[in-house]
């Protein structure tokens, strides 16, 4: 350790350490950590006690400033992940079924489940590796090594083939939702973040606004080797290659090393997140923080919440252009229908994060309002007669609103916990129970209950309205427990803000509702 830093000592309160120290020395500090991640922790301390709180006008420039540097990164990175792993249900109707062998029973719903099956295995190990190294780097490796998968794909030339690469683009992709869900807690405080993660996570639908207009003009290719669905999993493949190697450049690390902020600002930066009492990046693994979040009722609630609430989302994936053909549209107007879904669920999921920003204590509240839509449409589907184009199409496209919830999910998954490895392991938790919702949603669509699907969307209404209900008591236990931390402790401050303790060790932290 750098001899500057034993002037503070690590872990103690931000307000109980030294007033000041040296800018020169904080200078050689961090700079002398530059590639340490170890040292991230330590150099936290050092930046925050060097410098004074930010204004309220320089705060909300920089804001600003981190919004336009950040979020135009993590959306188009999470937009292409997305494509990539949603484009195969274009290319379903385009002949893909038929060349692999998918069209009996369940085989075409087995490619999203071994994809989400990868996703499960990858997901402890890939969120380790987020917090062991720099994320930006981690995550920019991952996109162009799983851009050679999705050029690997138009090889695929059976059930097999098609199967082990699906589980590999899963394992890949598992990584980016919890290490987003991540970087979002550091950089921003647990009032903004369930905004912030509505933005980027919004761009899965706005992935589904573009893709299926590039993959319906690709969908008329029919000279030359390759066939038209073979052409779009290229086209997808090379955009996510040439951005993965750009990420590598221009995605920032951390709050502590990020370039293209002074050093004030990046001060500024982990004073505004000390407000979150989560403490500061910390890539030391502690097992007690791992067994004290998976022994906790909060996080099994927000697991199942989430697992039931994305059901819908496996389904609309996979299987959107196959319903819709199944009512009688051609290929091509099937694909095309997808459209109005990809802008209902950019909408959707700005304004739950728009809300969630304005009504911090109702976000529990937003989760059961969310799965109402949801519920709706099932019963459209389910009860109404296949004659009934308008209101059945009416009926698909309320699916797509099981974004809302799972929006809310997104931001409880990091603001609602501290301690750096209980954040991760909340954070993995949350995307695993992502995963199994998406594979028990193409598990209730065997081709035997084709074209109508009515068994199929009776059993998602039934999980719609068990996560309604236990959204609510998920809040009850919260808000108990922060009405019993008030009665005992008074007020909450930011006093212990930095430092690695969990939500159940800080007295000072209090859960979002």
């Amino acid at each position: 350790m750098s001899p500057h830093l034993d002037q503070i000592k690590v872990g103690q309160s931000i307000k109980e350490g030294p007033s000041t120290v040296e800018k020169a020395d904080v200078q050689q500090v961090v700079a002398s950590h530059l590639h340490s991640k170890k040292a991230i922790y330590e150099d936290a301390f050092v930046l925050v006690n060097a410098h004074g709180e930010a204004g309220e006008h320089a705060e909300r420039k920089l804001i600003r400033k981190v919004d336009w540097f950040l979020m135009p990164l993590m959306c188009f990175t999470y937009a292409l992940q997305f494509y990539d792993k949603a484009v195969i249900g274009h290319a379903a109707v385009f002949g893909l079924r038929a060349d692999l062998g998918l069209e009996n029973g369940l085989k075409y719903s087995e490619t999203s489940i071994i994809l989400y099956a990868g996703c499960i295995v990858g997901a402890y190990p890939m969120t380790y590796l987020v917090q062991r190294y720099p994320a930006a780097k981690v995550c920019s490796t991952l996109v162009a090594t799983w851009s050679i998968v999705v050029l690997c794909t138009p090889a695929c030339t059976s059930y097999a083939g098609i199967m082990v690469n699906r589980f590999v683009l899963g394992l890949l992709e598992s990584a980016i939702t919890p290490a987003f869900m991540l970087i979002t807690g550091m950089w921003y405080t647990k009032q903004e973040q369930a905004l912030r993660s509505s933005i980027w996570y919004s761009f899965s639908g706005g992935s589904n606004l573009i893709s299926p207009v590039i993959n319906w003009g690709l969908g008329h290719i029919t000279g030359g080797p390759l066939k038209s669905w073979q052409w779009m999993f290229l086209v997808a493949g090379v955009v996510t290659l040439v951005w993965g190697v750009a990420l590598w450049f221009i995605f920032p690390d951390n709050p502590v090393y990020a370039r293209g902020f002074s050093e004030e600002e990046r001060a500024w930066l982990l004073q505004r997140t000390r407000r979150n009492n989560a403490g500061a990046e910390n890539p030391k693994f502690l097992s007690y923080q791992f067994r004290e979040c998976i022994l906790s009722l909060h996080f099994w609630g927000l697991f199942l919440i989430t697992l039931l609430v994305v059901t819908g989302g496996g389904t609309i994936a996979v299987f959107s252009s196959i319903i819709f053909k199944g009512m009688g549209f051609n290929k091509y107007e099937s694909l095309l229908l997808n459209i109005p879904q990809g802008a209902i669920a950019f909408i959707s999921i700005l304004g739950s994060g728009w809300l969630g920003r304005k009504l911090p204590n109702a976000r529990y509240h937003l989760i059961s309002i969310g799965c109402m839509p949801v519920i709706l449409g099932c019963c459209l589907l389910w009860q109404l007669p296949t004659a009934s184009y308008g209101a059945r199409i009416f009926g698909e496209y309320c699916l797509v609103l099981f974004s809302w919830p799972w929006t809310q999910c997104i931001g409880l998954g990091t603001s609602n916990v501290a301690g750096s490895t209980k954040k991760s392991t909340m954070a993995a938790g949350v995307f695993i129970a992502y995963c199994i919702g998406s594979i028990a949603g193409p598990l209730l669509f065997d081709a035997k209950y084709a074209p109508r699907y009515d068994l199929s969307f009776s059993v998602l209404l039934a999980f719609y309205c068990v996560a309604a209900l236990l959204a609510q008591l998920v809040r009850f236990h919260l808000k108990r427990e922060n009405d019993r931390r008030d009665r005992e402790y008074g007020p909450p401050s930011d006093l212990h803000g930095l430092e690695d303790r969990t939500d159940r060790e800080n007295t000072n932290f209090r859960y979002s509702l």
